[in-house]
């Protein structure tokens, strides 16, 4: 039954144009946004479900056609009778458009084994290699993200950040597999090795980006939220370790595990938050916060980005459990998001606030969906 309403919220945002965030009307949301339409489109590969990947593959066609002259993919594009409204980011570009766009192409390209789908990608997905490279500025190989620049939007990440990183590693990973490709093979061994290397504490002799910043950090159980040049951010950011975990970046497994389990103990429950600790109004980071929006300030403690629960990073960290047989912890958190889901009558809300578990945010979204069916994979 779950897994069957999952999927209709999928396909109730199917379009000829590729797969919106939700079928809802609201917001920005009924738009094919890079992100949300590649992680559904990834998750019907995963599951090879033909309506879904017929609907991902107009998805990947689409954002490549309006990428623009740098190689940047768009944030989100939309549909107005035959015109189209392409947006790249309004306050900032969104740096995770362009990865999130190469590891979908190319997921799609290795799954439907199309030579002309491959032969006709290539061009696009060089040029958005491109522009990937030209964001690291100062060309030492991570890539540095303004504030407000991936799906966390509103929130503080900012500088080199875990998560658009390890995106682009996965991109380089698979693009490189996918045509065969060396030197980008070469690259992504290079930037995991800075990943590893930058964003935790370890007795290795590799230098340091901010070898002063990381002196001063403290050792953490997890891979660090990000940094820049006045330091570093200890926070724990949800999908960047699901997917560090997920691509078999180096962890101490059982210290990971362990630490959910506090954050289980300190909410009383399984739908953990998305980035941790809660910033709160007296807090020096909440002036990063508190002007940082578009409609409506949504970031109050334990909402939103700011320790809200979001299931679609949830199935991430679950499916990464899951391929480390550390099943306890997952099993957990499908059974509480479950009994959430039948409260809420199967709409598929965007988060859960993590201080008393209501559901918030846009109804029908897929990135609620595909949370599910990640748990489930």
């Amino acid at each position: 039954m779950y897994t069957e309403k999952a999927l209709q919220t999928i396909y109730q945002a199917i379009t000829p144009n590729g797969i919106l965030a939700s079928s809802i009307q609201k917001d920005n949301y009924a738009k094919v946004w890079s992100r949300d339409s590649m992680m559904t489109g990834i998750v019907g590969l995963l599951m090879q479900d033909e309506k879904i990947i017929a609907a991902h593959q107009h998805s990947v066609i689409t954002l490549a056609k309006y990428q623009s002259e740098n190689g940047q993919i768009p944030s989100n594009v939309s549909f107005n009778g035959k015109s189209a409204e392409v947006s790249y980011g309004k306050l900032v570009g969104r740096v995770d458009a362009t990865t999130w766009w190469i590891i979908g192409a190319c997921m799609l390209i290795k799954n439907e084994k199309n030579q002309q789908l491959k032969t006709q990608l290539l061009p696009q997905i060089e040029k958005s290699f491109s522009c990937l490279k030209n964001w690291e500025y100062n060309n030492r190989g991570l890539l540095y993200t303004p504030l407000g620049g991936n799906w966390a939007d509103e929130y503080i990440t900012t500088g080199y950040t875990l998560y658009d990183n390890i995106l682009r590693f996965w991109a380089l990973q698979l693009a490189a597999e996918v045509y065969e490709n060396k030197d980008w093979e070469k690259q992504s061994q290079q930037l995991k090795s800075l990943i590893e290397t930058n964003f935790k504490k370890d007795n290795l002799p590799e230098e340091k980006y901010h070898q002063t910043a990381y002196q001063k950090t403290p050792e953490k159980p997890y891979y660090f939220s990000h940094f820049s040049a006045n330091g570093y951010e200890t926070l724990f950011d949800m999908a960047g370790n699901a997917l560090a975990l997920y691509l078999d970046f180096n962890f101490d497994e059982d210290a990971f595990e362990n630490f959910l389990k506090s954050l289980h103990q300190e909410f009383k429950h399984w739908m953990l938050p998305v980035f941790y600790p809660i910033i709160k109004e007296e807090d020096p980071s909440w002036k990063l916060l508190e002007n940082n929006y578009s409609y409506d300030f949504k970031n109050k403690p334990f909402h939103f980005h700011n320790g809200g629960s979001w299931p679609v990073f949830l199935g991430w960290l679950c499916l990464a459990l899951n391929k480390k047989k550390k099943t306890e912890i997952s099993n957990k958190i499908t059974d509480q998001y479950e009994k959430l889901l039948q409260e809420n009558d199967f709409q598929f809300h965007e988060y859960y606030a993590t201080n008393d578990l209501k559901a918030e945010g846009t109804q029908k979204l897929c990135f609620s969906a595909i949370g599910y069916l990640l748990m489930k994979i």
